[in-house]
């Protein structure tokens, strides 16, 4: 496809390139956009079979969801619980994922620092599936171009907004029934968090 990787200002995305990106989405496609830690690829989460044959990643593994606000979160039934809400209104938007009981199961949510995936994820109108941008196992794709050379094939539209400033992935936090437990350290750090 033509203008696979299209440049996209990262602090007023450009209206039709979002809204080519939604329709992408909805069509069942796959995009890669930024966020402020590393690249992630996209798709609505009723296509979850398509991301994970993309990525070559195991089955077992879940996949996080992208959101735009804390509300948004809310609308798919997700339980905050005390520790979750304190985290997400001081961490969102920002570096990290909240695994989170929802009537689905144990599902990760982050709210990135990023007018990319947010713009997108406003006009998705919903949670969007999102992981990093990259083969299972491999390193994690900082800028669009890495990206394209390991996921060309099976993505449609490559949203280039630079480097990510990050540089690493989001920490991970699980708030399940009043438990806290870091999952992963990332962005944010294990101390910063404590």
């Amino acid at each position: 496809m033509k203008n696979k990787l299209v440049r996209i200002n990262p602090m007023r995305p450009e209206p039709e390139l979002i809204r080519r990106a939604c329709a992408l989405l909805e069509a069942g496609e796959l995009v890669v956009v930024p966020t402020e830690t590393v690249y992630g690829i996209a798709c609505d989460p009723q296509h979850l079979e398509k991301l994970y044959a993309a990525k070559e990643r195991d089955r077992g593994k879940p996949i996080a969801r992208l959101a735009a606000s804390l509300e948004q979160v809310e609308t798919l039934g997700a339980k905050f619980g005390k520790d979750g809400l304190r985290l997400a209104e001081k961490y969102w938007p920002g570096s990290l994922t909240l695994v989170l009981d929802t009537p689905d199961g144990p599902t990760g949510f982050r709210v990135p620092s990023h007018e990319v995936p947010l713009a997108l994820a406003r006009a998705f109108g919903r949670p969007i599936a999102l992981t990093s941008a990259n083969k299972s196992g491999g390193a994690d794709a900082i800028n669009a171009q890495e990206a394209f050379q390991c996921l060309e094939a099976v993505v449609t539209l490559f949203l280039d907004s630079g480097e990510c400033t990050e540089k690493k992935p989001s920490t991970v936090v699980q708030c399940l029934e009043n438990e806290m437990k870091i999952l992963r350290e990332g962005a944010v750090s294990a101390l910063e968090l404590q």
